[in-house]
């Protein structure tokens, strides 16, 4: 009588190709759909040139500068200093009326985030939702 061990696992001689080609069945539909996507659609377009050479006239905005001179808080608006911050909104209002237009706000990158904050209150609370934040370039000091 032949005895069989119960727990024995069979032997498979085989290789099995399963899992191989998985991998290669998703390297496949990732080179499909990469392949796809990374042509992108070009027009071609041929644009007629401006026969009267007149420029558009410049967009009408404000611009507010806020920076720190010798700790000391220095606020410009269109390059006429400002006395406060509490100043800027009814400025602001008597230069535009009742047109809302577009405003920037030019921060000193050394300005303490507070202060920035402070800033855009007060251009928001004068009614100017559209605004733009950018942050000036350091001035060059000469070399001693």
């Amino acid at each position: 009588m032949l005895k069989v061990r119960r727990h024995e696992i069979p032997e498979n001689n085989g290789l099995n190709m399963t899992p191989l080609m998985d991998v290669i069945f998703q390297l496949l539909v990732f080179f499909v759909l990469t392949s796809s996507l990374a042509r992108p659609t070009q027009i071609e377009l041929n644009l007629p040139e401006s026969s009267s050479g007149v420029k558009a006239a410049p967009d009408k905005r404000l611009v507010v500068t806020y920076r720190l001179q010798a700790d000391q808080p220095e606020i410009t608006l269109n390059a006429r200093p400002m006395e406060s911050l509490e100043s800027l909104g009814p400025e602001m209002q008597s230069l535009v009326g009742d047109e809302k237009i577009p405003v920037d706000i030019q921060i000193d990158r050394g300005v303490p985030y507070q202060n920035v904050v402070a800033v855009i209150d007060a251009v928001r609370d004068a009614g100017f939702a559209r605004f733009s934040l950018l942050t000036l370039a350091r001035k060059s000091t000469p070399a001693p």
